[in-house]
């Protein structure tokens, strides 16, 4: 049998590599799974079991991607077996990025790998290329000293190693001075936190950060202001490490909403604000559908998501699009007006109607009507990523349903037209008095929100 050489990186040992000589048996390479006799697939088997993630850098360009595994072992930290399965899950990428190394198909490019402090232990991961891979590191305050002199010695093999959502704690200095590069999860902090971290961060030593689990525009814009050098998450995938469109939003509204939720107000006193902003309500709805970020069922009043997010992620978001930068797109407050108008007439109709009809959903139903104009672009565009009610989405898209006779009505009391008012009246199954009544509330309901 012929056998291929494999250098290590750090020691330039020679070892015998079997895969790659004429033995006719089965064989799975590096990745260990049953063939049952059948020659083995290790492309297919390695797309399986693996996935990457693109991480760009600040002008969008493609710098790297991470390896991970597409199915991860759920378990507790507090389970006594938990060290061994994660070392089998830093098993299975380990496996991956040297079945990618046999099949020369990393060429220039570069992958991360998240391992444990157990696996950069291991004298394995030398026989890796360094050109190619980056180790993500976790680490706690007692590895430090364990990972110090380990650190030092990849990083003089040529290898680049980065410390995984590490604090800005002075035990951290040592690594921090020697790997040069950290990587934080943004969506475990608000804004201001996440300022303060970067900062302590890189008077430690961190020439590069990066921002991971990026899962909203929000989240990309602040790490994009706070100066974050590469960005990765499933937002970044969808946009291709592009900054997102957005529209300006009222800034005083949005420390008087920041001010009641760190007063723990109750929700409803703070739908009843948000409600008011139909930009706001935009960004919050396209937030909460955010990947990573979701709302898992659709969405039918404000209040339905605010009440799953709770006090503490709302204040993350506020505080994150407080802090966004970018150039937003300035909205004519007219057309803000309308969206309010349409939304508080529909609404207070629902209570009139012959028929039961969902009040929150009339009111999301007239206050999205005009996010084609607002953004500039087909309805059935703006609110692709908005997971609306299907009764809401019908009637904006395609006009048609109960809700888009409600919607008819409103547009047909801003043209002054008394017959389609009347028609639309009837097929709303509410008065004549019953709509003038709520025009002037909602006009003046409007006029209020001092928008």
């Amino acid at each position: 049998m012929q056998n291929d050489v494999i250098q290590n990186s750090c020691d330039k040992a020679r070892i015998v590599n079997t895969v790659a000589g004429d033995w006719h048996g089965v064989a799975t390479h590096v990745l260990a799974v049953e063939t049952e006799g059948l020659p083995s697939r290790q492309d297919e088997i390695r797309e399986r079991l693996l996935s990457q993630q693109t991480i760009y850098d600040r002008d969008g360009q493609i710098h790297a991607a991470e390896l991970t595994l597409r199915v991860k072992l759920a378990y507790s930290h507090s389970q006594p077996s938990m060290p061994k399965l994660r070392n089998a899950e830093d098993e299975t990428l380990i496996a991956g990025l040297y079945s990618l190394v046999e099949e020369g198909t990393l060429r220039k490019n570069i992958l991360f790998a998240s391992v444990t402090a157990d696996t950069l232990m291991s004298a394995d991961i030398e026989y890796l290329p360094p050109q190619n891979v980056v180790f993500a590191v976790h680490a706690g305050i007692s590895d430090v000293s364990t990972l110090l002199p380990r650190i030092k010695r990849l990083t003089e093999c040529g290898y680049r190693i980065v410390l995984d959502n590490i604090n800005g704690d002075e035990a951290f200095l040592p690594l921090v001075a020697v790997a040069k590069a950290v990587r934080i999860d943004v969506s475990r902090h608000d804004a201001i936190h996440l300022d303060s971290l970067q900062r302590t961060l890189r008077a430690m030593g961190a020439h590069q950060l990066i921002a991971t689990d990026i899962c909203s525009a929000e989240m990309l814009e602040v790490s994009r202001q706070l100066g974050f050098d590469l960005f990765q998450g499933t937002f970044v995938t969808q946009t291709g490490g592009k900054p997102a469109m957005s529209m300006a939003v009222n800034r005083l509204r949005l420390l008087e909403l920041i001010d009641r939720v760190m007063a723990h107000s109750d929700m409803a006193e703070v739908e009843s604000l948000l409600k008011m902003d139909a930009v706001l309500s935009y960004r919050l709805l396209r937030y909460a559908n955010s990947a990573g970020c979701g709302v898992v069922h659709e969405i039918t009043s404000i209040g339905q998501v605010l009440q799953r997010m709770g006090h503490a992620a709302l204040y993350r978001w506020l505080t994150l699009l407080l802090h966004s930068s970018g150039k937003p797109v300035a909205v004519n407050p007219t057309v803000l007006k309308r969206a309010l108008t349409r939304a508080s007439f529909m609404q207070a109709l629902a209570g009139k109607c012959l028929q039961p009809v969902n009040g929150d959903e009339l009111y999301l139903t007239g206050l999205f009507s005009v996010l084609g104009e607002m953004l500039d672009m087909p309805i059935q565009d703006a609110i692709a990523n908005l997971n609306l009610g299907s009764s809401i989405q019908q009637a904006l898209v395609n006009g048609v349903g109960i809700y888009a006779g409600f919607l008819e009505l409103a547009l047909a009391c801003e043209a002054n037209n008394e017959t389609r008012i009347e028609n639309g009246s009837a097929q709303c199954m509410v008065s004549y008095i019953d709509v003038n009544i709520a025009l002037i509330n909602a006009l003046i309901s409007a006029e209020e929100a001092a928008l």
